[in-house]
């Protein structure tokens, strides 16, 4: 097993075009389908799912995977930028599959970068896992 991947998932959430996953070294992993758009109401279940596990003290720290040409509405990336996850999300790591991704996760790391949320975009998962794991 590669360093920082976990040895086991503790849960695993499967929704309508995602999946999350709660992995023993603490980290939220958001896994994106492939071809799919995250709409608005996708977003919204994220957000209730990480709410219904935050203790109000300790912060996520949320890895998310998107899927090979997936994409999300601009409904949702508003929604998804919204800054009441900073008090919630210490760092989120997105992984970048396609050019279409990095220019979308450029634009949310300027967006966050003016709230308290960290957000850094990665190639692989290796680094992101490190990186979100150098966090508080």
């Amino acid at each position: 097993m590669q360093k920082n991947i976990p040895d086991k998932v503790l849960e695993s959430h499967k929704f309508q075009s995602s999946t999350f996953e709660i992995w023993d070294n603490g980290i939220y992993c958001l896994r994106v389908d492939e071809n799919v758009t995250i709409q608005l109401e996708d977003s919204i279940i994220h957000d209730e799912f990480l709410f219904s596990r935050f203790d109000g003290v300790n912060q996520h720290k949320l890895l998310v995977e998107s899927g090979v040409y997936s994409t999300i509405s601009a409904e949702a990336r508003e929604y998804a930028l919204l800054p009441n996850k900073a008090d919630m999300v210490s760092a989120t790591a997105v992984i970048a599959k396609s050019l279409a991704h990095r220019i979308l996760i450029n634009f949310a790391i300027k967006v966050t970068q003016q709230k308290t949320m960290k957000m850094k975009m990665f190639d692989n998962r290796e680094k992101a896992v490190e990186w979100l794991l150098s966090h508080k």
